[in-house]
């Protein structure tokens, strides 16, 4: 996999604005690092817009660099290239418009089947995850895999592809994490980081939430709720309701796992993973979202309650 225009960045020595998308998961947050860490290794001035709260099990992808809108644009700094990660339409972008703008040219590096091709240059392949495309990307611009750069690409790799269990792990998927753990990293380290060290208020909220969820279709969906108020409840922030859409998943006989996020009073976004015959990113088209097909996403303006029973009216008609 090539992209002359990556090339050019790297032979130019462009400058770059890192963009990952909304509400950042492992894939994006891991992804950045990566290209960010990448870049330092190439002697390239970049930044890194970063609004949202990075949850607790990714904090180790924490940089200095990465900064909040108003922070980007009190620099009053522009730049040649903002790329934009794992981002399939502009409404999922984790920055504003303004900021987006501040690079000359947009390149969006995507793995998304829904991506609307928004970027003025786009690399969207069929792949695990954006790490596995960066993987390509960069190969041939470095001498031996940087371990701060394995780090973010094995974060992206591992966490979508849910510990090498989905569908979307391939044979060049494991081949590039034969790779990465080649060059000394410790994985063992990061998979117990971001699997196995879950504060209390986490575990407690994930319990509450399963405890109620909802069956539907002789339990082939499964939706849980997450409201802010059950959130206030166990002092925790959305991003703690990480995983538990696929703890649904997981369940004998469910087809189609949902999880409700209460955003706002007229707000809830929603995360859909199936198991075997429902594209789920066909259902997240319907409400202007997108994703794969059998791990999507979409935004409802309408109450809680409301939000399950339109989701769920959709949902019945693909089973």
């Amino acid at each position: 996999m090539t992209c002359k225009f990556f090339d050019e960045i790297i032979e130019k020595k462009h400058t770059c604005l890192i963009i990952p998308h909304q509400s950042p998961d492992g894939d994006c947050l891991g992804s950045s690092y990566a290209l960010s860490s990448f870049f330092d290794g190439m002697g390239i001035r970049h930044k890194i817009a970063m609004n949202d709260l990075i949850p607790l099990n990714f904090a180790f992808l924490k940089k200095d660099n990465m900064l909040r809108d108003e922070d980007l644009l009190a620099l009053n700094e522009t730049f040649d290239v903002t790329l934009i990660l794992d981002t399939s339409s502009p409404d999922r972008v984790g920055a504003s418009q303004e900021v987006v703008d501040l690079g000359s040219k947009v390149l969006v590096i995507d793995h998304h089947k829904t991506n609307t091709f928004f970027g003025d240059v786009n690399v969207v392949e069929e792949a695990s995850s954006v790490g596995e495309i960066l993987y390509q990307l960069m190969g041939p611009h470095m001498d031996g895999m940087d371990l701060e750069v394995a780090k973010g690409l094995y974060t992206s790799i591992v966490t979508d592809t849910g510990e090498f269990r989905y569908s979307n792990t391939t044979a060049t998927t494991m081949r590039v994490a034969g790779h990465l753990f080649e060059s000394g990293l410790d994985f063992g380290s990061i998979n117990k980081e971001i699997f196995s060290n879950k504060p209390l208020n986490q575990v407690r909220l994930k319990s509450q939430i399963m405890a109620d969820m909802h069956l539907y279709e002789d339990n082939k969906i499964i939706i849980f709720s997450a409201s802010q108020a059950t959130l206030k409840t166990y002092t925790c922030e959305m991003y703690h309701t990480d995983g538990i859409v696929e703890a649904g998943r997981d369940i004998m006989g469910c087809e189609v796992s949902i999880l409700l996020k209460e955003m706002d009073t007229n707000m809830v976004k929603v995360s859909m993973r199936s198991n075997h015959y429902v594209d789920v990113s066909e259902i997240s088209l319907k409400f202007k979202g997108g994703g794969h097909a059998r791990a999507a996403g979409c935004t409802l303006h309408m109450p809680l309650d409301q939000a399950e029973a339109t989701i769920l009216s959709i949902c019945k008609e693909y089973l």
